[in-house]
């Protein structure tokens, strides 16, 4: 680890690597704000996901069971559907950072 890196244990550590030295925005405040956003969203997703398994299964076989949801591959035109909404989740949550304006209005 990096002189000045932070070494303190976190809930982050599996999935994000811990905070060092470098600074993306230029403040490690916001930094750990879009770092904090970032992950929420993918927990988010995550859970959208199963629960489309989830609605799947319900539907399917009136009853589901975590081993039913752990076992499940989307076919082929669900998996294509999903990747289409994750998308537009994405472009919702994520596409006003690409506004470079500082009109209020113009934002999300």
């Amino acid at each position: 680890m990096t002189e000045g890196a932070n070494t303190k244990e976190t809930h982050r550590k599996d999935f994000v690597p811990s905070q060092t030295a470098d600074v993306f925005l230029k403040d490690a405040a916001l930094d750990n704000v879009m770092s904090t956003v970032i992950a929420l969203g993918s927990e988010f997703w995550a859970l959208q996901k199963r629960m489309n398994v989830v609605e799947v299964l319900l539907e399917k076989n009136g009853s589901v069971s975590k081993d039913m949801i752990e076992a499940y591959r989307p076919t082929e035109g669900q998996g294509a559907a999903w990747e289409e909404q994750r998308d537009r989740f994405i472009n919702r949550v994520y596409g006003f950072l690409q506004n470079t304006e500082t009109d209020s209005k113009n934002a999300g």
